[in-house]
């Protein structure tokens, strides 16, 4: 069986919500909440941090250390060399590729990702954005290391190094891609970090929800927002606004 890690993509300098991760929630920061949710995960063999070696990312080094989860350090624009790097220090045949826009991940939808890419030998890239039909936050990709060396060797221009997803999902005729969706489309739900909104709208929702004996998942928080349609105005204006290199 393949070895699949989870890589959450994390770094201090953000430009419209500075050290976002590292932001505190129930006095935990942020990085820690998505480690703990990711933890839930049947189908990952290790979780881990790829951060940068910019020096504002010491503290994200240091909270890795503290809390013990694996870390790995490489270049802060050039995520392709970063991710795959991370994946040969742990012996990965496959990455998930999570960020730290995501705290909210829910890891039943990862875990049904990596499903998807091991019934599918010849596929070398699983994602829910190719068809969007899940909350923005929810996003992650499972990505084949022998998909990452043919991007590292391929993509010269360096935008298509810092966002090679994107061009992998702009370009999927010419890859090995499969989509994972759901039924009813929630695209237009925002649940992902990027400005102080979405932090205060993360915030109130593990207020209602979180507890330290489980977690909550996406239909706990969809059944939230039924119950208190007020909450979904709070970061509403930034809608379309997301994004997600970290």
């Amino acid at each position: 069986m393949p070895k699949i890690i989870v890589t959450i993509q994390a770094r201090m300098g953000s430009v419209r919500l500075p050290k976002k991760v590292m932001l505190p929630i129930l006095e935990k920061p942020i990085l820690w909440h998505i480690y703990n949710r990711l933890k839930y995960c049947d189908n990952v063999d290790l979780i881990c941090i790829a951060t940068s070696t910019n020096p504002l990312d010491d503290e994200i080094e240091d909270f890795a250390l503290k809390e013990h989860i694996p870390i790995f350090r490489g270049p802060e624009k050039i995520l392709i060399e970063r991710l795959l790097n991370a994946a040969k220090k742990f012996g990965a045949d496959a990455i998930v590729r999570i960020t730290g826009d995501c705290p909210l991940v829910d890891p039943k939808i990862v875990d049904q990702l990596i499903h998807l890419y091991k019934i599918k030998p010849e596929v070398e890239f699983v994602s829910n954005t190719l068809q969007r039909t899940f909350p923005d936050g929810l996003d992650a990709e499972v990505i084949s290391t022998k998909l990452l060396e043919k991007l590292e060797a391929e993509l010269t221009d360096e935008d298509e190094r810092e966002y090679f997803v994107s061009h992998v999902i702009k370009n999927h005729s010419k890859y090995q891609c499969a989509n994972y969706s759901q039924s009813k489309n929630l695209s237009h739900l925002r649940w992902t970090l990027d400005y102080k909104e979405d932090y205060e709208f993360v915030k109130k929702i593990y207020e209602r929800l979180y507890e330290k004996s489980r977690i909550f998942y996406m239909q706990n928080i969809l059944e939230l927002l039924e119950k208190n349609p007020d909450l979904i105005t709070i970061n509403q204006k930034h809608f379309n606004s997301s994004t997600t290199n970290s």
